[in-house]
């Protein structure tokens, strides 16, 4: 079997846990339509505009959150075989990954121990990389393995002079990263905890990438996240979109510590909302994945084509009002070889038209207003945004230095 057929091939236990999994969401998605309600936390929230404007915490955010925890560089297949390389340099510092001869990922500053100057600009499949300024060049592991003219460098030792290497850690087809060269190493299912089985039956590690791309927003990160976890605005913001598809103010919540798992209502499943579990059809849809602190997987299907993983990485930007987010399309192992690959590349265009033009510019609105917030002003996050609220307690505890 081929690299790409093998990569396509379901693990049939993870198959099993998947289905099991999903079709209990199922079920309690419907119990939720059928009774017309919603998860509910206990009562409303309020969130001070600073976090969401004042430059010093965004400072101290971004060193708490973004420098400090795991944070998803990308997924398995995006450097699949040894030799691929990718870029990460979305937070500021530039990081850079390589797929060694072993097959283990390795992180480094993308940056030269001899004058600082980046030593990949663009990423290819290579087992070397030459610095383009004086050209040292360093193996896939950052060895420092040529030198010209290193008679000028007598009395430095060459072991010294490798990469600067970043704690990286890879597993359930996801490679998480920490920004500070001097940061703990990651524990993976430490960090999941309890979410672990969830993520591992999506077979992450077999996605392929379909399509990229970036989507600036003129307002903080976290306001951006926030249109991704409920579904109170369905019917309001999205009506032609996504409010076709799915029951606005309805949602499931499951919490997992840091993390989350939401499921929205789809309005295929009203067609046969009386019916025998056993003669449901066939769904693709699992619901949303929210990994703590940026990352949202939307494991939803094309209609009448299969599943596929919309993932988007919110990223904090240069001032408060500023974010980034990596809009990425996968196509599951388990959709097959025989599939069409435009309709996951037309899904993704869809997401990133309805994101652009109708979350995020609600997004910049809001930002706005929140500078000239009045003095005791607070914003309110309801009952039925019980996603919302469990996740802003987590970033509230983190920031005050609460474990």
């Amino acid at each position: 079997m081929d690299a790409v057929a093998e990569h396509l091939v379901t693990d049939p236990v993870m198959a099993d846990a998947r289905r099991e999994s999903h079709y209990a969401l199922r079920r309690r998605t419907l119990d939720r339509m059928r009774s017309k309600s919603t998860d509910l936390d206990h009562v409303p929230m309020r969130i001070d505009p600073k976090v969401y404007t004042d430059p010093d915490y965004a400072e101290r955010e971004r060193r708490a959150i973004f420098h400090g925890m795991p944070i998803v560089a990308g997924l398995t297949r995006d450097i699949p075989e040894p030799g691929d390389m990718m870029l990460f340099d979305v937070l500021g510092p530039s990081i850079l990954l390589t797929r060694s001869k072993s097959g283990a990922v390795n992180a480094f500053l993308n940056m030269c121990p001899h004058r600082g100057a980046k030593v990949v600009t663009e990423c290819s499949r290579r087992t070397r990389m030459t610095c383009r300024f004086h050209a040292w060049t360093f193996d896939l592991d950052g060895k420092l393995i040529g030198q010209p003219g290193k008679e000028g460098f007598e009395g430095v030792d060459k072991s010294e002079l490798g990469l600067v290497p970043v704690p990286v850690a890879e597993r359930y087809g996801l490679i998480f990263v920490r920004l500070s060269p001097l940061g703990e190493p990651i524990d993976v299912d430490a960090h999941l905890g309890a979410f672990a089985p969830e993520i591992a039956h999506l077979e992450l590690e077999k996605a392929q990438p379909i399509r990229n791309s970036e989507i600036p927003c003129d307002a903080n990160w976290k306001y951006a996240l926030d249109t991704y976890g409920e579904s109170y605005h369905f019917a309001s913001l999205h009506p032609t979109t996504i409010g076709q598809l799915a029951h606005s103010n309805m949602m499931i919540y499951d919490n997992y510590g840091l993390h989350a798992r939401l499921a929205f209502p789809r309005a295929e499943f009203m067609e046969y909302q009386e019916r025998d579990e056993a003669e449901w059809p066939h769904t693709d849809y699992g619901g949303l994945y929210m990994l703590f602190p940026n990352m949202i997987i939307n494991v939803n299907s094309i209609i009448g084509v299969g599943q596929f993983y919309g993932i988007s990485r919110i990223f904090a930007g240069d001032t408060p009002d500023r974010s980034r987010t990596l809009l990425s399309t996968y196509q599951p192992a388990h959709s097959g070889a025989e599939v069409d690959i435009e309709a996951w590349s037309n899904m993704h265009d869809f997401i990133q038209k309805v994101v652009t033009e109708e979350d995020y510019s609600v997004s910049k609105d809001g930002q706005d207003n929140l500078r000239w917030a009045p003095e005791g002003f607070a914003t309110v996050l309801g009952r039925n945004e019980i996603a919302l609220q469990h996740w802003h307690r987590n970033l509230n505890r983190i920031m005050s230095g609460r474990n």
